[in-house]
């Protein structure tokens, strides 16, 4: 199936004429979207940005009643770091503040939410694909220390509440 993938993207490489870097993060949200949907995560939209404002959030989703934000990074080596490591602070404010105005749009979002993201280690790309390392980590921003966007209180309400009724 990886070769058929390969042949595709080449193919649709010649048509475009995509650099080699976002063929690389095409292919990486492809590969993220495939792993998030078999950790049962359920994909709402991809490389979704506000009608009005900045930013873009590459994958929404829902897991277990939490709205996910994630942000994908793919890179060909680790040899200089995790590629999380390439998403600094102003990316991390654009992408809340995206995640805000998603929010704000979806009345039926869930109340509860977190930033994540998916990083994908994939040698030899894109001439003789190996396995890709994929890493999925939950609440990234949160262990950087980011603010969290405006609705915070309702998150703090919805967490305190959920621990009131486990510890009863």
């Amino acid at each position: 199936m990886l070769t058929a993938i390969v042949r595709a993207l080449r193919r649709e490489v010649q048509r475009r004429s995509l650099s080699r870097e976002a063929l690389l993060g095409a292919w990486g949200e492809d590969l993220a979207a495939r792993y998030l949907q078999a950790q049962g995560l359920r994909l709402h939209a991809r490389n979704w940005r506000p009608r009005h404002g900045f930013g873009e959030i590459d994958l929404v989703a829902t897991e277990k009643g939490v709205l996910v934000f994630i942000e994908v990074k793919s890179r060909t080596t680790g040899e200089y770091g995790s590629p999380d490591r390439a998403i600094g602070i102003e990316k991390r404010r654009a992408m809340a503040a995206a995640a805000r105005r998603f929010y704000n749009s979806n009345a039926f979002a869930p109340r509860l939410y977190r930033f994540d993201t998916v990083t994908i280690v994939w040698p030899g790309f894109p001439s003789h694909p190996r396995r890709a390392v994929v890493e999925h980590l939950r609440d990234a921003f949160l262990l950087d220390g980011i603010e969290l966007p405006e609705w915070k209180p309702h998150v703090v309400e919805s967490i305190g509440k959920l621990h009131a009724a486990l510890s009863e």
